[in-house]
């Protein structure tokens, strides 16, 4: 499990940079309506099919899209586009991820369905997998990128900007428990629409004009666990890529970590608390960066914080 990285992804890199068992709607939205038919581009319908042959874009569009893609390999490209930037993602080769069975056996072992492997396939699958997710949260209403265009090979989405919450409470440390608590509110308000995230990382929580969105859903916890489960696990990816940041008192983390966790549904504060009993023993691992990395630093400044919520909730 990665905790993060020191820059924002551009919108769902996360097989470059790291695996885990790991945009929004323009905040102005009538005016983003207008730029995106300046571009003429038609603007998502929640209703409308994902065939990958709909076309959006116009063809002196699609041929700007296609010279700039021929100019890196980089498979999520920030592309500008009449004026306006946008991000384009292709495709990356199908995935095969001989860990899964292991991370199964773990879960059924421990009791813990938040351990389970989310499949993470790539290829046209991950395509259409992140496509249908983005319209259903969209259609819910949580902050989510926009697709604004779908084709076989890559599909384009509204940009909002690079600062995640992962920059932010590196760059802006003396304000780095009001950014945290931000982005605790916003997968509590992900929660009270009845969605999760796929890779609830600080890292893939984009936070623009006062507001937080979420990207890279190329998996589907919810499709091998309860939505109980998937929602604690949202809670406990946050909770490992940013409690080795914040510069708070263990027991500050915890305390402010559970006031948001309890005003979610009872299912999902079991789940957690359940998880804090299981994985409270990580707070024994080592605390210095240098040599054993980020990882573990991360799993030990989160096992801490489960532990002391642990000790409170027996």
């Amino acid at each position: 499990m990665s905790a993060g990285t020191k820059t924002a992804p551009l919108y769902g890199w996360r097989h470059l940079a790291a695996t885990a068992p790991g945009f929004l709607f323009f905040a102005n939205h009538n005016a983003e309506h207008d730029k995106c038919r300046r571009m003429g581009a038609l603007i998502y319908n929640p209703a409308f099919s994902a065939h990958p042959t709909h076309r959006m874009f116009t063809p002196d569009q699609l041929h700007t899209i296609s010279a700039q893609l021929a100019l890196k390999s980089d498979r999520t490209q920030l592309i500008e586009l009449d004026g306006a930037p946008i991000i384009v993602k292709q495709l990356e080769a199908p995935l095969k991820h001989w860990g899964y069975p292991v991370l199964n056996t773990l879960a059924r072992l421990l009791g813990q369905p938040m351990l389970r492997a989310v499949p993470a396939p790539g290829g046209s699958e991950a395509q259409a997998i992140e496509i249908a997710r983005l319209r259903s949260l969209a259609a819910a209403g949580v902050s989510v990128p926009e697709v604004l265009h779908v084709t076989p090979e890559w599909f384009a989405l509204s940009f909002l900007g690079a600062t995640s919450v992962d920059q932010l409470l590196r760059q802006q440390p003396e304000q780095g428990q009001q950014h945290w608590e931000n982005g605790l509110q916003a997968i509590l308000d992900l929660h009270r629409l009845g969605q999760t995230a796929s890779q609830c990382f600080a890292r893939n929580m984009i936070a623009h004009e006062g507001q937080i969105s979420f990207i890279d859903f190329e998996d589907d916890p919810s499709k091998v666990m309860p939505l109980a489960a998937a929602q604690a696990r949202d809670w406990l990816l946050y909770l490992h890529s940013t409690a080795y940041i914040l510069n708070m008192k263990t027991q500050d983390i915890a305390q402010v970590f559970l006031g948001y966790v309890q005003q979610d549904d009872a299912a999902v504060q079991r789940e957690v608390k359940r998880a804090a009993r299981a994985f409270g023993w990580l707070r024994i691992l080592p605390n210095k960066r240098k040599p054993w990395g980020r990882d573990v630093v991360s799993a030990q400044a989160a096992g801490q914080v489960l532990h002391f919520i642990a000790k409170q909730n027996t």
